[in-house]
């Protein structure tokens, strides 16, 4: 279902233009990042608003991997967690590694 979903997100277009440089979409995903540990532990189970944080940081981890020419696909996401860890890993190889990137670091890609 979760595959279902961010594919329609990512096929139909985004309402809201997301930049395609790579040290924008960084930024961007950091944000997402920092908003989901934000409402981690508010709420139990999954609500709608988790859920959206949860496509938009898969959307722009998508975008990101395009710009940096990794090989990625919505319909991979049936296990989130395990499609999120294997696309890091590529992005880890091609210097971004959001391990130690952080909200105080402005690292350059």
């Amino acid at each position: 279902m979760y595959s279902e979903l961010l594919s329609v997100i990512c096929v139909d277009g985004d309402p809201i233009e997301i930049p395609e440089s790579q040290e924008e979409l960084v930024v961007i995903l950091l944000q997402c990042r920092r908003r989901i540990e934000g409402r981690s532990g508010t709420e139990g189970g999954v609500t709608a608003e988790n859920l959206a944080l949860e496509l938009d940081h898969d959307r722009t981890l998508l975008r990101l991997c395009s710009a940096m020419g990794i090989d990625h696909d919505p319909h991979l996401f049936v296990n989130p967690q395990s499609e999120r860890q294997r696309l890091e890993k590529s992005l880890r190889r091609c210097g971004i590694d959001f391990r130690t990137l952080g909200a105080e670091r402005h690292a350059g890609v």
